[in-house]
């Protein structure tokens, strides 16, 4: 069986201390690669479902808090992939199977998401701040 194995596995110990060991886990790597697109898609529902509310009410104020609510979320996110890329070493590349590549990777790709959602969010937001929403 040792013979099946790649020969950088055998005898292979594991180099991750006490305080990177958490940000190795998948929790807040996923948390920073999907809080992107769960707030973008908050955002997009939230703010039509309460259109028609907003016109009975006149209540304008709601849809740019909820745009801002949604941007907090995203800014969460990426707080929380940009510690896990700070914990992760620098010099780890972002294509290999190791835990700390893995790691440094779902970082990498959790920034980038929430990034482009937070365009995405901005840029849904624009004809809320330039039209009225009852026209």
């Amino acid at each position: 069986m040792a013979a099946d194995l790649r020969g950088d596995l055998l005898g292979a110990q594991a180099a991750v201390d006490t305080s990177a060991r958490r940000w190795l886990t998948p929790l807040p790597l996923w948390a920073g690669i999907f809080a992107g697109p769960l707030a973008w898609a908050f955002d997009l529902m939230a703010s039509y479902a309460l259109v028609k509310w907003v016109c009975l009410t006149r209540n304008y104020s709601l849809l740019p808090l909820i745009t801002i609510a949604s941007l907090a979320v995203v800014g969460g996110g990426a707080i929380i992939s940009w510690t896990a890329l700070r914990r992760t070493a620098n010099d780890v590349p972002t294509d290999g199977g190791r835990p700390r590549q893995r790691a440094r990777f779902m970082a990498v790709l959790g920034l980038a998401s929430c990034g482009l959602f937070a365009l995405q969010i901005i840029a849904g937001a624009i004809p809320h701040w330039v039209l009225d929403a009852c026209q």
